[in-house]
Protein backbone atom coordinates (compact mmCIF):
# COMPACT_ATOMS: atom_id res chain seq x y z
CA UNK A 1 0.00 0.00 0.00
CA UNK A 2 1.25 3.47 -0.86
CA UNK A 3 -0.33 6.57 0.64
CA UNK A 4 1.63 9.79 0.19
CA UNK A 5 1.09 12.86 2.35
CA UNK A 6 1.61 15.90 0.12
CA UNK A 7 2.44 19.07 2.03
CA UNK A 8 3.20 22.63 0.95
CA UNK A 9 3.81 26.12 2.30
CA UNK A 10 4.82 25.16 5.82
CA UNK A 11 6.33 28.61 6.34
CA UNK A 12 8.22 27.89 9.56
CA UNK A 13 5.05 26.90 11.43
CA UNK A 14 6.17 23.93 13.50
CA UNK A 15 2.89 23.68 15.40
CA UNK A 16 1.07 23.15 12.10
CA UNK A 17 3.49 20.71 10.46
CA UNK A 18 3.63 18.59 13.62
CA UNK A 19 -0.18 18.34 13.70
CA UNK A 20 -0.40 17.54 9.98
CA UNK A 21 2.25 14.85 10.04
CA UNK A 22 0.75 13.30 13.17
CA UNK A 23 -2.57 13.10 11.33
CA UNK A 24 -0.90 11.73 8.21
CA UNK A 25 1.02 8.96 9.94
CA UNK A 26 -1.31 8.01 12.78
CA UNK A 27 -4.78 8.54 11.30
CA UNK A 28 -4.37 8.41 7.52
CA UNK A 29 -1.77 5.61 7.48
CA UNK A 30 0.52 7.49 5.10
CA UNK A 31 3.69 5.65 4.19
CA UNK A 32 5.43 8.39 2.22
CA UNK A 33 5.70 12.19 2.07
CA UNK A 34 6.29 14.76 -0.67
CA UNK A 35 6.94 18.44 0.06
CA UNK A 36 6.11 21.20 -2.42
CA UNK A 37 8.32 23.92 -0.96
CA UNK A 38 8.19 27.14 1.02
CA UNK A 39 9.42 25.39 4.12
CA UNK A 40 10.57 28.71 5.57
CA UNK A 41 9.29 32.28 5.84
CA UNK A 42 6.70 34.19 7.91
CA UNK A 43 6.61 32.13 11.12
CA UNK A 44 8.89 31.45 14.07
CA UNK A 45 10.55 28.06 13.49
CA UNK A 46 12.49 28.09 10.19
CA UNK A 47 15.40 25.99 11.40
CA UNK A 48 13.21 23.49 13.26
CA UNK A 49 10.85 23.02 10.30
CA UNK A 50 13.73 22.66 7.87
CA UNK A 51 15.39 20.01 10.00
CA UNK A 52 12.07 18.21 10.39
CA UNK A 53 11.49 18.04 6.63
CA UNK A 54 15.06 16.92 6.03
CA UNK A 55 14.81 14.05 8.48
CA UNK A 56 11.76 12.76 6.60
CA UNK A 57 14.11 12.09 3.67
CA UNK A 58 11.29 12.75 1.21
CA UNK A 59 11.08 14.36 -2.25
CA UNK A 60 11.13 18.17 -1.91
CA UNK A 61 10.94 20.98 -4.47
CA UNK A 62 12.01 24.57 -3.98
CA UNK A 63 9.54 27.35 -3.18
CA UNK A 64 10.03 31.07 -3.71
CA UNK A 65 10.70 31.70 -0.01
CA UNK A 66 13.24 28.89 0.01
CA UNK A 67 14.97 30.59 -2.90
CA UNK A 68 14.81 34.04 -1.34
CA UNK A 69 16.69 33.02 1.80
CA UNK A 70 19.47 31.65 -0.40
CA UNK A 71 19.56 34.57 -2.85
CA UNK A 72 17.88 37.51 -1.08
CA UNK A 73 16.31 39.93 -3.54
CA UNK A 74 12.87 40.52 -2.09
CA UNK A 75 11.74 41.91 -5.45
CA UNK A 76 8.15 40.64 -5.27
CA UNK A 77 7.74 40.59 -1.50
CA UNK A 78 5.69 43.00 0.57
CA UNK A 79 7.21 44.71 3.61
CA UNK A 80 5.93 42.09 6.08
CA UNK A 81 7.28 39.19 4.06
CA UNK A 82 10.61 40.95 3.62
CA UNK A 83 10.98 41.66 7.33
CA UNK A 84 10.17 38.05 8.16
CA UNK A 85 12.59 36.83 5.48
CA UNK A 86 15.45 38.97 6.77
CA UNK A 87 14.87 37.50 10.24
CA UNK A 88 14.63 33.98 8.79
CA UNK A 89 18.00 34.23 7.03
CA UNK A 90 19.65 34.97 10.38
CA UNK A 91 18.19 31.79 11.91
CA UNK A 92 19.61 29.36 9.34
CA UNK A 93 23.08 27.87 9.17
CA UNK A 94 25.24 27.93 6.06
CA UNK A 95 24.75 24.18 5.73
CA UNK A 96 20.95 24.57 5.83
CA UNK A 97 21.11 27.32 3.21
CA UNK A 98 23.22 25.12 0.95
CA UNK A 99 20.65 22.33 1.26
CA UNK A 100 17.87 24.71 0.19
CA UNK A 101 19.99 25.97 -2.70
CA UNK A 102 20.33 22.46 -4.11
CA UNK A 103 16.60 21.79 -4.31
CA UNK A 104 15.07 21.22 -7.75
CA UNK A 105 12.13 23.25 -9.04
CA UNK A 106 10.07 20.24 -10.10
CA UNK A 107 10.24 16.47 -9.68
CA UNK A 108 8.58 13.24 -10.70
CA UNK A 109 7.63 11.15 -7.66
CA UNK A 110 7.30 7.40 -7.99
CA UNK A 111 5.45 5.92 -5.01
CA UNK A 112 6.46 2.46 -3.94
CA UNK A 113 4.33 -0.10 -5.71
CA UNK A 114 4.35 0.89 -9.37
CA UNK A 115 5.61 3.37 -11.96
CA UNK A 116 2.15 3.85 -13.46
CA UNK A 117 1.11 5.87 -10.41
CA UNK A 118 3.94 8.41 -10.70
CA UNK A 119 3.01 12.06 -10.21
CA UNK A 120 4.65 15.46 -10.57
CA UNK A 121 5.38 18.04 -7.88
CA UNK A 122 6.17 21.74 -8.33
CA UNK A 123 5.74 24.79 -6.13
CA UNK A 124 4.17 27.18 -8.64
CA UNK A 125 3.84 26.11 -12.29
CA UNK A 126 5.47 23.66 -14.69
CA UNK A 127 5.62 26.05 -17.64
CA UNK A 128 7.65 28.68 -15.75
CA UNK A 129 8.66 27.18 -12.39
CA UNK A 130 11.27 29.87 -11.66
CA UNK A 131 8.89 32.77 -12.36
CA UNK A 132 6.71 31.95 -9.32
CA UNK A 133 3.48 32.73 -11.16
CA UNK A 134 0.22 32.39 -9.24
CA UNK A 135 -2.53 30.09 -10.52
CA UNK A 136 -5.74 31.78 -9.45
CA UNK A 137 -8.24 30.32 -11.92
CA UNK A 138 -8.67 27.73 -14.67
CA UNK A 139 -7.42 30.11 -17.34
CA UNK A 140 -4.16 30.56 -15.44
CA UNK A 141 -3.83 26.79 -15.10
CA UNK A 142 -4.23 26.10 -18.83
CA UNK A 143 -0.61 26.82 -19.71
CA UNK A 144 0.62 24.30 -17.19
CA UNK A 145 -0.93 21.23 -18.80
CA UNK A 146 1.23 21.28 -21.94
CA UNK A 147 4.27 20.65 -19.68
CA UNK A 148 2.53 18.06 -17.51
CA UNK A 149 3.43 14.51 -18.53
CA UNK A 150 1.78 12.72 -15.62
CA UNK A 151 -1.93 12.56 -14.95
CA UNK A 152 -1.52 14.25 -11.58
CA UNK A 153 0.55 17.28 -10.67
CA UNK A 154 0.47 18.73 -7.16
CA UNK A 155 1.43 22.34 -6.43
CA UNK A 156 1.04 25.07 -3.81
CA UNK A 157 2.13 28.74 -3.72
CA UNK A 158 -1.29 30.44 -3.43
CA UNK A 159 -2.12 28.79 -0.06
CA UNK A 160 -5.60 28.01 -1.41
CA UNK A 161 -6.62 24.39 -2.16
CA UNK A 162 -8.12 23.92 -5.64
CA UNK A 163 -8.41 21.28 -8.34
CA UNK A 164 -8.04 22.06 -12.06
CA UNK A 165 -8.78 19.54 -14.83
CA UNK A 166 -7.76 19.33 -18.50
CA UNK A 167 -9.65 17.28 -21.09
CA UNK A 168 -7.16 17.92 -23.89
CA UNK A 169 -8.79 21.16 -24.96
CA UNK A 170 -10.15 23.03 -21.95
CA UNK A 171 -9.05 23.79 -18.41
CA UNK A 172 -11.81 23.88 -15.76
CA UNK A 173 -11.92 24.09 -11.98
CA UNK A 174 -13.68 21.39 -9.97
CA UNK A 175 -15.90 23.54 -7.75
CA UNK A 176 -17.55 20.48 -6.19
CA UNK A 177 -14.25 19.51 -4.57
CA UNK A 178 -13.85 23.04 -3.22
CA UNK A 179 -17.38 23.06 -1.83
CA UNK A 180 -17.00 19.72 -0.05
CA UNK A 181 -13.74 20.81 1.53
CA UNK A 182 -15.31 24.03 2.78
CA UNK A 183 -18.35 22.23 4.18
CA UNK A 184 -16.66 19.17 5.67
CA UNK A 185 -12.97 19.94 6.03
CA UNK A 186 -12.43 16.78 3.98
CA UNK A 187 -13.03 15.72 0.40
CA UNK A 188 -12.10 12.84 -1.88
CA UNK A 189 -11.40 12.86 -5.61
CA UNK A 190 -11.22 9.81 -7.84
CA UNK A 191 -9.20 10.96 -10.88
CA UNK A 192 -10.86 10.20 -14.21
CA UNK A 193 -8.37 8.67 -16.69
CA UNK A 194 -9.69 11.00 -19.40
CA UNK A 195 -8.33 14.07 -17.60
CA UNK A 196 -5.11 15.57 -16.31
CA UNK A 197 -5.29 17.17 -12.86
CA UNK A 198 -3.38 20.15 -11.47
CA UNK A 199 -4.07 20.09 -7.73
CA UNK A 200 -3.26 22.83 -5.24
CA UNK A 201 -2.90 21.18 -1.83
CA UNK A 202 -3.32 24.39 0.17
CA UNK A 203 -1.01 25.49 2.97
CA UNK A 204 0.13 23.76 6.12
CA UNK A 205 1.49 26.83 7.87
CA UNK A 206 -0.38 29.88 6.58
CA UNK A 207 -3.80 29.13 5.01
CA UNK A 208 -5.33 32.01 3.05
CA UNK A 209 -8.85 30.85 2.23
CA UNK A 210 -10.52 32.01 5.46
CA UNK A 211 -10.12 28.64 7.18
CA UNK A 212 -7.30 28.78 9.75
CA UNK A 213 -6.86 25.01 9.91
CA UNK A 214 -3.83 23.49 8.22
CA UNK A 215 -4.47 21.85 4.86
CA UNK A 216 -2.73 19.02 3.02
CA UNK A 217 -3.37 16.26 0.50
CA UNK A 218 -3.09 12.49 0.50
CA UNK A 219 -2.56 10.43 -2.64
CA UNK A 220 -3.43 6.76 -2.41
CA UNK A 221 -1.87 5.39 -5.59
CA UNK A 222 -3.26 1.89 -5.09
CA UNK A 223 -6.85 3.10 -4.78
CA UNK A 224 -6.32 5.96 -7.27
CA UNK A 225 -7.69 8.40 -4.70
CA UNK A 226 -6.78 11.98 -3.81
CA UNK A 227 -7.88 13.42 -0.47
CA UNK A 228 -7.79 17.06 0.63
CA UNK A 229 -8.02 17.47 4.38
CA UNK A 230 -8.07 20.14 7.09
CA UNK A 231 -6.29 19.61 10.39
CA UNK A 232 -6.68 21.53 13.65
CA UNK A 233 -3.44 22.71 15.26
CA UNK A 234 -2.27 24.89 18.14
CA UNK A 235 -2.75 28.30 16.50
CA UNK A 236 -2.35 30.15 19.80
CA UNK A 237 1.01 28.49 20.32
CA UNK A 238 2.17 29.48 16.85
CA UNK A 239 1.00 33.05 17.45
CA UNK A 240 2.83 33.24 20.77
CA UNK A 241 6.02 32.03 19.13
CA UNK A 242 5.76 34.78 16.50
CA UNK A 243 5.40 37.41 19.22
CA UNK A 244 8.31 35.98 21.20
CA UNK A 245 10.51 36.05 18.09
CA UNK A 246 9.74 39.75 17.59
CA UNK A 247 8.16 39.22 14.18
CA UNK A 248 5.34 41.54 12.97
CA UNK A 249 2.15 41.03 14.94
CA UNK A 250 0.11 40.88 11.73
CA UNK A 251 1.74 37.55 10.92
CA UNK A 252 0.30 36.14 14.12
CA UNK A 253 -3.11 37.74 13.67
CA UNK A 254 -3.61 36.36 10.17
CA UNK A 255 -3.10 32.79 11.38
CA UNK A 256 -6.24 33.13 13.44
CA UNK A 257 -8.22 34.39 10.44
CA UNK A 258 -6.81 32.00 7.86
CA UNK A 259 -6.16 34.78 5.39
Amino acid sequence: MSRTAIISDIHSNYHAIYAVMTDAFEHERCTEVACLGDIVGYNAYPSTCLDYIRQLNCPVVKGNHDEEVVNPRYEKMNDLAREAMEWTVRQLSEEQLQWLARLQYQRIVRPSGGGASSFTIVHSTLDQPKAWNYIINANDAAGNFSRQFSQLCFHGHTHVPKVYMWDGRHSVEDFDVKHRLVMNGYTELQPDPRFKYFINVGSVGQPRDNDPRACYAIYDSDANLVILKRVEYDIAGAQAAIAEAGLPSYLAERLGRGC
